[in-house]
């Protein structure tokens, strides 16, 4: 458990960074589906345009995972550890720390009763019918730029630590000296 929290923490805290680091990439990516989900849910639409507006959403949250996934192999290239490197130390990763892995997708659920389930429950009984739609909106609008997309950074830097930090047990091969938990690669930032 402990190493399921220390994983989580450190996945946690280099997403956190990362979004600071690169907020008009994140948040401009994610501004998309907050203007699609709005509008969806709180206007009547055709529904051709709701179809192409969820493949429209699907493309951007996809997009931004594999630039947030090669922005990462890249300030992991900038310490030294190549593409090949990365995929064999994540393998380890997951081989050495398969508890604290899936303890993850434990963390996950509870995140997603706290910021999906909890919100909406309190909107469809607490909110007169009348404002639900618009509260709806208003709540999958917030949602997407902070919450869905935090937790798609925070699900690549869980491989990032995995890969950083593949066995805590075993003898460090000072690739964190080499490398800021929360900015990056030193180089980047003071």
């Amino acid at each position: 458990m402990k190493d399921s929290l220390s994983l989580g923490r450190a996945a946690a805290r280099w997403a956190g960074g990362f979004y600071l680091r690169h907020v008009i990439l994140v948040l401009g990516l994610s501004l998309i589906p907050t203007a699609q989900r709005f509008t969806v849910i709180s206007q009547d639409v055709p529904p051709a345009v709701s179809i192409a507006g969820e493949v429209l959403v699907m493309l951007v949250r996809i997009l931004l995972f594999v630039l947030v996934v090669r922005l990462m192999l890249d300030e992991l290239a900038a310490a030294g550890i190549g593409r090949r490197e990365s995929w064999a130390r994540l393998k380890a990763g997951l081989h050495a720390r398969r508890l604290a892995f899936w303890g993850q997708w434990v963390l996950l659920i509870i995140a997603f009763v706290i910021f999906d389930v909890l919100p909406e429950t309190l909107i469809a009984t607490v909110v007169p019918e009348s404002a639900r739609e618009t509260a709806t909106a208003w709540l999958v609008a917030v949602k997407n730029p902070t919450v869905i997309a935090f937790t798609m950074l925070w699900l690549v830097g869980i491989a990032r630590t995995l890969i950083i930090d593949p066995d805590p047990a075993a003898p460090s091969d000072d690739l964190e000296g080499r490398l800021d938990p929360v900015h990056g690669h030193r180089g980047d930032r003071p």
